[in-house]
């Protein structure tokens, strides 16, 4: 099978307007589930007064925080995100950029109502309140759409109209002055939380589209796991365990000062009789006010560390069956592994959560990031 085609194109970012191809190399890309994503790479700049110069004006063309960049893989849409950082040596003569998916965006915005500048008393900005009620899926897309309505502030992200059946309210104060990416991730993050990933698709007249989407609570694919065999389409693994964030009592403390700080707690007492000793956490949430939500983040962060953790990370051949494009974030697979490391095997279901993939002139090296998995699988 032949190698796929990479193509990365440039687009204005408040009108995704084209460009122009960068001939990008050293190409890297990665996306995550209920976290952003980046994309790095470079490229040689080559002598004005080169009339087949493939880059005309490389300096207007890679402007962080104003240009885009989009990776085709053949003619499909694999990733799309900001150009955060552009580095040129004037040595080498090479650009090297550095992108964030649009998560990054909201990671720069503030969740707030819609300001009439300059606001007059100052203090008005602390006593400003967006209160979002009902599905949590809905209190997210809520985010996106109030952050896109401020002037300027609209990336053209389209939200799917997914529902998870659980409902929640949040309230965020202006003197608070949340970030929007911070509030997607908590949103995320309790128990029962909805899976979510900003993402790219199309292209459509010549465009592609940005898009949010969420699970119902949970992201993947229906039906039987994929399946990765070490030794055939899984060529390399790692299995980082880390017993660092183990805790049997974790404490959630939220908003408020000294005696009147809300604190909430949870124990699982199971892991005495299995060896493991009282190891204690604690997680800040400055901004949580109401008990149940404290709580519900307290059972999460204590359910996520009873055991030590793994991430496992596993090296697949992008040109064997699942290629990629099949399996997507949230998915789960089926990981068969035989060899010294443990003697009795691995033969264990993961989700896949991350993947990081680096095109190549013979075959695309895919870094698919697992878990996080209880380090009891043998």
């Amino acid at each position: 099978m032949a190698a796929p085609i990479y193509t990365y194109m440039v687009h204005d970012l408040l009108t995704n307007a084209p460009l122009a191809e960068l001939p990008l190399s050293n190409v890297e890309y990665s996306k995550r589930l209920n976290d952003s994503g980046a994309a790095r790479g470079a490229f040689s700049v080559e002598s004005r007064t080169n009339p087949f110069r493939k880059v005309k004006d490389p300096y207007d063309l890679t402007m962080p925080g104003r240009r885009c960049l989009y990776v085709y893989r053949d003619d499909k849409v694999m990733w799309g995100g900001i150009i955060w950082t552009r580095r040129y040596n004037s040595t080498s003569r090479t650009v090297e950029i550095g992108c964030g998916d649009w998560w990054t965006f909201f990671d720069h915005r503030k969740v707030l109502p819609l300001l009439t500048l300059p606001v007059a008393p100052a203090y008005d900005i602390a006593e400003m309140r967006l209160t979002f009620s009902g599905d949590q899926n809905t209190i997210a897309r809520g985010l996106i759409t109030s952050a896109q309505a401020h002037t300027g502030g609209d990336l053209g992200i389209i939200a799917d109209t997914s529902l998870s059946l659980i409902n929640r309210t949040r309230q965020y104060a202006g003197y608070e002055l949340p970030w929007v990416g911070e509030a997607l991730r908590q949103l995320a993050g309790v128990e029962g939380g909805a899976d979510m990933m900003f993402d790219s698709g199309g292209p459509e007249n010549g465009r592609p589209t940005r898009l949010f989407r969420q699970g119902e609570p949970w992201l993947g694919q229906q039906g039987s796991p994929w399946v990765f065999e070490f030794g055939a389409n899984l060529v390399d693994y790692t299995w980082p365990s880390d017993a660092t964030r183990y805790a049997s009592r974790g404490f959630a403390t939220g908003e408020g000062s000294d005696d009147g700080t809300l604190i909430a707690v949870a124990e699982d007492t199971s892991r005495y009789a299995g060896g493991f000793p009282l190891i204690e956490s604690e997680t800040a949430y400055t901004t949580v006010s109401n008990t149940d939500t404290l709580q519900q983040h307290a059972d999460a962060d204590l359910f996520a560390s009873r055991l030590p953790v793994v991430l496992p990370e596993l090296e697949v051949r992008g040109d064997r069956s699942p290629i990629v494009g099949e399996w997507g974030l949230g998915d789960d697979a089926h990981v068969i592994i035989e060899d010294d490391f443990v003697p009795t095997g691995i033969d264990t279901s993961l989700r896949i959560i991350g993947m990081t993939i680096k095109p190549g002139e013979d075959r695309e090296t895919v870094r698919l990031t697992c878990g996080p998995l209880l380090d009891d699988v043998a």
